[in-house]
């Protein structure tokens, strides 16, 4: 059985950090938080009872170093951590043969979008681990079972895979949300009219797949309709609303 991870030092003091150090804090020790912004480390440290570390060489030693950065940073805060460390990051994009090799690395991805601002009920949301043992990657999967119950190994490539549907199906959503939001305001209309309708969209797809919970002008070859709207957006929000339709179009022909 593997050793359990009792102490983790916590590198980063963004959303997932936030939402990631806060939970485990409520099951082992966070010793330390590093971050480049001092403002929010600092307050992150103080929030999980555990050192701020200004310089990532004063990070206290930890059974963990948890690296919750941009994707673009991983491999550079990894690179500057101690050989012998057990480390894992939490990015679900940045495959682990593109890290530079320590002893014990791994990944403990989280599947869900942060916000500080927002409580997130951990206990569903799925957690992808991998690792370059098995022992560590049963520890990393014990700890990751304290806040989940849907933890699961996966290699690099599925993660991969996850993030960019994942991408597809919030960051993607949430934009054309603004640009509807942004629609409504220059026609001095409130977003809030438009929730009951997010919320179902949401909780629909539980029951149905997308293909069959597709509805609206597109799928009903409503041109005229088409025609209006498109005529009504300029910029952005046209080209995006054109090639929206044109692909519901396509696929609902087949």
């Amino acid at each position: 059985m593997a050793s359990e991870i009792k102490t983790i030092s916590i590198i980063g003091s963004g959303n997932v950090a936030h939402h990631l150090g806060k939970a485990f804090a409520n099951h082992v020790t966070i010793v330390s938080v590093h971050s480049r912004n001092v403002e929010t480390g600092s307050k992150l440290a103080e929030e999980l009872d555990g050192y701020f570390a200004e310089e990532i060489e004063s990070i206290l030693p930890a059974d963990l170093y948890l690296v919750c950065v941009s994707d673009d940073e991983v491999n550079t805060v990894i690179s500057q951590l101690p050989e012998d460390a057990s480390i894992a990051y939490s990015s679900g994009s940045v495959s682990m043969r593109d890290i530079d090799k320590k002893k014990n690395l791994g990944v403990i991805y989280p599947l869900q979008t942060f916000s500080k601002e927002r409580e997130i009920d951990l206990f569903q949301v799925p957690f992808f681990i991998e690792a370059t043992s098995e022992v560590f990657g049963q520890q990393l999967f014990d700890l990751s079972w304290l806040l989940s119950r849907k933890v699961v190994f996966a290699n690099s490539e599925m993660r991969r895979n996850l993030h960019l549907a994942a991408v597809m199906v919030n960051n993607f959503v949430n934009h054309i949300d603004f640009l509807a939001m942004k629609f409504l305001k220059s026609k001095s209309l409130e977003m809030d009219f438009l929730n009951p309708l997010i919320k179902e969209t949401a909780l629909k797809l539980q029951s149905l797949s997308p293909e069959a919970a597709q509805t609206g002008p597109a799928i009903r070859h409503d041109s005229k309709t088409i025609a209006n709207h498109i005529e009504m957006l300029d910029g952005d929000t046209k080209e995006i609303y054109t090639l929206l339709t044109e692909s519901i179009q396509k696929h609902h022909q087949k």
